[in-house]
């Protein structure tokens, strides 16, 4: 059995946006609808990155909620999702994660059609900046959503079907065995049986013990439901609670990387 936690829950609410945008929720509102999910452990975070809709004092705002003295930090952690550079580093850093007072850091890639139109270079610049992030980064806990954003591909038309077919076995395999040696989870970031090679590389990663997390990803409080459908998916690929990644502030916990 895996114990339904989520620590890729995004609250938006500090975003710079139009004035007409939905203003996004609040850490305090994703909070409570992961807790309505079902999720025992709960992190909330934020995009750091170079996108002008998100600046660092954006991030600086969602901490200053979450260490409010009425926030209730019960089993609830905070984090960022930063964006790999291609020598490994992340937009964050690590005088960004004590000056926000982060509890963890999800390492990911966010590419598309218009930054790097061709898929087989976007497919190695990906694999490239994974790489050189587990060989070199400690500040990472989670590499978030690998390949994730394969998907954009398809939506733009440059290829038919995005799938794990695309992504060389070489890749994949390195990954693997990197994420595990440094004790860096891979996340489980979508549910696809439909993807062979997708569900073959987890099966894989369960096999090889490899620590792992769950993340719904959510941008919207109706988003958090997603996370227990991925938990119940990953249990019927085999993984357990043993190597489910937990924040090292748990400590003694299975699966926490400084245990």
């Amino acid at each position: 059995m895996i114990l339904q936690s989520d620590y890729h829950i995004h609250a938006s609410f500090y975003r710079i946006k139009a004035a007409d945008a939905d203003p996004g929720p609040t850490a305090a509102e994703q909070q409570a609808a992961a807790r309505a999910a079902g999720n025992h452990y709960i992190g909330i975070l934020e995009h750091c990155n170079h996108a002008k809709h998100h600046p660092f004092h954006c991030l600086e705002e969602l901490s200053a909620e979450y260490y409010t003295p009425h926030f209730d930090r019960s089993d609830t952690f905070l984090g960022v999702e930063a964006d790999l550079n291609d020598d490994g580093t992340d937009v964050c850093g690590i005088e960004g994660r004590a000056k926000l007072g982060l509890h963890y850091v999800i390492g990911s890639v966010h590419l598309s059609p218009k930054i790097i139109p061709d898929v087989e270079t976007y497919i190695r610049t990906e694999y490239l900046r994974i790489r050189n992030t587990l060989l070199t980064n400690r500040n990472v806990d989670i590499i978030g959503h690998p390949f994730g954003e394969g998907y954009r591909y398809q939506k733009a038309g440059i290829v038919p079907s995005w799938g794990f077919h695309l992504v060389p076995p070489e890749y994949l395999k390195e990954i693997a065995v990197l994420a595990k040696r440094y004790r860096v989870a891979l996340e489980i970031n979508r549910n696809d049986p439909s993807d062979e090679v997708y569900v073959a590389f987890l099966k894989d990663l369960c096999r090889s013990k490899n620590l792992f997390s769950i993340g719904s990803d959510a941008h919207s409080i109706e988003g958090c439901p997603d996370a227990a459908i991925r938990t119940r998916w990953a249990e019927s690929l085999g993984f357990s609670e043993e190597h489910h990644w937990k924040p090292a502030i748990l400590k003694g916990i299975s699966g926490d990387k400084e245990s």
